[in-house]
Parts: structure tokens; C-alpha cells; sequence
């Protein structure tokens, strides 16, 4: 089940992620990038049903709802690519201890994250899509899966969206 919302956004985003290049420091900067963005998130918690929560669990759980109600099998890959990316943050969060590394490892993925992105996008000579369009940022990591299922012949209905309705294993 693809929302027509989520296969104009997924072409969108497809049309500037054509060269190889790109596709690569995206596949690598993307995790980067949401693995930094859950890491920071474990510094605010809160009780809830007389446990300890994270506002990183929050916004994960919150974003793989969002995924899934754009494309249910999409959502429902990235839901359990979520889950031990939320558990690696908490524990390598817990391990650093203070909210300073934290602080500084978040610095050191996040910025890392981004300059993988633009170096990819100076590859494929055009602007992130995020520029016109900042949900784009959403779609980023929906792009990942789904070119992944689409190069492996499982999601020809993606293929046509994106525009490589003629993919094959590469």
C-alpha cells in the first residue's frame, strides 16, 4: 500500500539521486545522519507508566508510523532498520556517559553525515532536495529502502515512481 504523496516525494527525490556517486555517499551519510539524530535524542528522557522512556524511542517510533503510513512494506523494513539503530544509540550513549561526549560524538556523526551528502551531491551536480523541500528529509531515508527493494526486483511499482522501471542488480 503506497500513498500517491509518497510516490510523488519518492520521485522527487529520485530525480536528484541519479549518479552512482551520490546514490553511495547517501547510502553511508543518511544512517550516519538518523544514527547521530537518535544518539542526541537518548539525552532527554521521561517517565511514562512508571518507566523510563527516551525521547529517542519517542520520535523513532513516531517516524516509522510516518513511514509506514506513506508505504506500509517500506515503513515496516525501515521499522526494524530502526529498531537496533535506537538500541546502538542508547547504548553507545550510556556508554559515553556524560552529556558532553554525547554532545561532541552527535558533532563529529552529524556534521560527518552532511559533508558525505553534499560531497555526493557535488557528484551529481545538482542541489539536495531538501532545499526546495524539507520533507524531503523524510523521504531520505525511505529512498535508502526503497532502492534497495527496487535493485533487487521486489518493488517494480517504486521502480516506475523513481523513474528505473528498467533496474536491474548492478
Amino acid at each position: 500500500m503506497t500513498s500517491d504523496l509518497f510516490r510523488r516525494q519518492l520521485a522527487s527525490y529520485a530525480s536528484v539521486h541519479r549518479d552512482r556517486r551520490n546514490k553511495a555517499t547517501h547510502f553511508v551519510g543518511i544512517p550516519i545522519i538518523v544514527f547521530s539524530l537518535l544518539l542526541i535524542l537518548c539525552l532527554w528522557r521521561f517517565e511514562l507508566g512508571g518507566r523510563d522512556w527516551s525521547l529517542s524511542l519517542a520520535v523513532a517510533i513516531v517516524a516509522v508510523l510516518g513511514w509506514m503510513a506513506l508505504d506500509l512494506g517500506v515503513g515496516a523494513l525501515m521499522g526494524l532498520l530502526m529498531a537496533p539503530a535506537w538500541y546502538a544509540a542508547e547504548a553507545l550513549a550510556g556508554t559515553l556517559g556524560s552529556p558532553a561526549a554525547v554532545w561532541g560524538a552527535f558533532a563529529v556523526l552529524f556534521v560527518g553525515g552532511w559533508i558525505l551528502q553534499f560531497l555526493g551531491h557535488h557528484y551529481e551536480g545538482k542541489r539536495p532536495a531538501l532545499i526546495d523541500n524539507i520533507f524531503q528529509a523524510f523521504i531520505g531515508p525511505m529512498f535508502l529502502v526503497a532502492e534497495t527493494l527496487v535493485v533487487l526486483g521486489q518493488r517494480p511499482d517504486l521502480a516506475e515512481a523513481m523513474g528505473e522501471a528498467n533496474v536491474t542488480v548492478r
